[in-house]
């Protein structure tokens, strides 16, 4: 039998339970060779191979911490290190991927907005060449001419992930908290310096908005700002975590909405990291506005949730999957609320090495949240505004408030948003979900994205509109892009092979969908458990640059 550490052996039941299944998949996917864990692209993770080094402590055998140690090391040489670089204090995303370039951009010289304008400006100027030079197909070239962009400029997403500064320092706060007795003063020495590194650039990138931060990136460096700047007694860094997480509470309060509204995906880290300045804040203020944040943020997902259904109602601001088991910590989340009749939710998944640190934070949920969160409420409406964050608008006018309407009842939930002027794709505008008479789930949500390609992408030009009323949305939709795109109304469940789609009406398991449309004759695409009914912008001799849908969920 596995002894665990006593900081882990301390732990509740349901929580020892989260350490052991994350460390059971984790240990599976170690590679010793590398001192890294194996991540699901098929190359090694450094984020998650720091969470399986914290697991590897918190389990706590000798060989168990000479592991850790070695991990710590190998995650360290991940860092970006070249002076002066928009990327510098950041860390690869894994060893296979290569470094990006350096010597053309230096501090000091970025607009706001500079990191993804940088990005646009490029697609662009590829869109404009394979115009000019007549290429039959538009992308042609294009794969080169993205290898030789990113030999020369260092694009974000593309070349180097800005945000890995924050999750390696949130997570080597963890370790040091806990564990700085059991690594050597050799090592700790090397992670204080990545961490000043760290810490001080990501400061600089939220200074100058370079590349502007979403709700779950902010929470993070503001903790790190606040957690090191403790730790080194760097004074200013004590003061900027304390006047930015005031002004993001102030920004909370005028809405009761993070920008980053209704998204499984981020929320589930949003209370991880609250969790931490829950549990590490070094001063009564800031603890207690984590304390506010993190009430807040339950009582917005209580709004939103079906116990019936057991998932939160959309529309999603910046979100992956319809399925809170699905890239998403928020089924971790409630079973530490609501106990063991909710275990199922924790199924494994790509952010299961993030229970290491739920565990240990755990939840603080208001009573009244947890009521909602328990008991079914019959039919009701939930509505709430937020401010959009449109990362690739000018910093200063990229915040629009957006307003999220859903109808919920035991077997139906629909859901939409308006007045979203967002380019990104993770922007879910309608959505659905509803039980079948054998009491399986499905869910609807409609995407956009250029014909042939992924959804999870910038595109401009576009605008939706959706309406809700009982058993009802009414979506408006503006398609103009430089680039061929369709509508794609996805659905997602067991039985989807039954289904009946014409222009007026989409027969689908468990729900009789009238359909009301000015818009091309749709076509179905069926894959496994997903099938999409897709209006093409370009359909025939006309182009479609509005369509408007009246949907009636029978």
């Amino acid at each position: 039998m596995t002894k665990w550490s006593t900081i882990a052996s301390s732990l509740s039941p349901d929580k020892m339970f989260l350490m052991k299944q994350a460390m059971e998949q984790l240990d599976t996917r170690y590679d010793e060779q590398e001192s890294m864990v194996w991540g699901e692209e098929g190359q090694h993770d450094t984020r998650e191979s720091a969470h399986y080094a914290l697991g590897l402590l918190l389990r706590g055998s000798l060989e168990d911490v000479q592991m850790a140690s070695g991990i710590i090391d190998r995650v360290l040489e991940m860092q970006l290190t070249q002076q002066g670089e928009i990327y510098e204090g950041t860390f690869r995303a894994s060893p296979e991927q290569q470094a990006p370039p350096s010597g053309y951009t230096a501090w000091g010289t970025f607009s706001p907005g500079y990191g993804y304008a940088q990005q646009d400006a490029l697609t662009e100027v590829y869109r404009r060449f394979a115009q000019y030079a007549q290429l039959e197909e538009q992308t042609q070239y294009k794969e080169q001419f993205g290898r030789a962009a990113d030999e020369v400029f260092p694009r974000v997403w593309e070349s180097f992930d800005p945000n890995w500064r924050e999750f390696i320092a949130c997570t080597f706060a963890v370790i040091l908290e806990n564990f700085e007795d059991r690594l050597s003063i050799k090592q700790v020495a090397r992670m204080d310096k990545a961490m000043q590194r760290a810490v001080s650039t990501s400061l600089e990138r939220y200074v100058s908005q370079s590349i502007p931060t979403n709700t779950n990136i902010e929470l993070m460096h503001l903790f790190i700002a606040h957690y090191y700047g403790h730790r080194y007694e760097q004074i200013d860094w004590i003061q900027h975590a304390e006047r930015g997480a005031m002004a993001l509470l102030d920004d909370y309060r005028e809405l009761h909405s993070f920008a980053e509204f209704n998204s499984s995906t981020y929320y589930g880290v949003d209370l991880t990291v609250l969790g931490m300045w829950r549990v590490y804040g070094r001063s009564v203020s800031f603890r207690n506005i984590g304390l506010q944040l993190e009430h807040g943020l339950w009582e917005d997902i209580a709004a939103f949730y079906s116990p019936a259904m057991e998932n939160i109602c959309g529309p999603f601001a910046r979100s992956y999957e319809n399925e809170i088991t699905s890239h998403s910590s928020i089924g971790v989340l409630l079973y530490l609320a609501l106990g063991e009749s909710k275990r199922h939710l924790t199924s494994i998944n790509c952010e299961t090495s993030h229970d290491l640190l739920i565990a240990l934070f755990g939840v603080d949920v208001p009573e009244a949240a947890l009521q909602q969160l328990r008991e079914q409420q019959g039919e009701r409406f939930a509505v709430r505004q937020f401010k959009e964050l449109c990362e690739r608008d000018l910093p200063g006018h990229n915040r629009h408030v957006c307003t999220a309407t859903a109808w919920l009842s035991p077997q139906l939930m629909i859901g939409g948003l308006t007045g979203s002027h967002n380019t990104n794709g993770q922007m879910h505008h309608a959505t659905a979900h509803w039980l079948d008479e054998q009491g399986r789930r499905y869910s609807m949500r409609m995407v956009r994205r250029e014909v042939g390609q992924s959804w999870n992408t910038h595109l401009r030009g576009m605008t939706f509109n959706v309406e809700t009323e009982v058993s009802r949305l009414d979506i408006t939709a503006h398609l103009e892009a430089a680039v061929p795109i369709e509508l794609v109304f996805e659905l997602e469940g067991a039985a989807l092979h039954e289904i009946q789609i014409t222009a007026d009406r989409w027969q689908l398991p468990g729900l009789t969908v009238q359909v009301d449309a000015q818009a091309p004759q749709p076509q179905v695409i069926q894959q496994g458990g997903r099938a999409e009914i897709v209006y093409a912008v370009e359909h025939r001799d006309r182009i479609w640059n509005q369509m408007h849908f009246r949907l009636y969920f029978l």
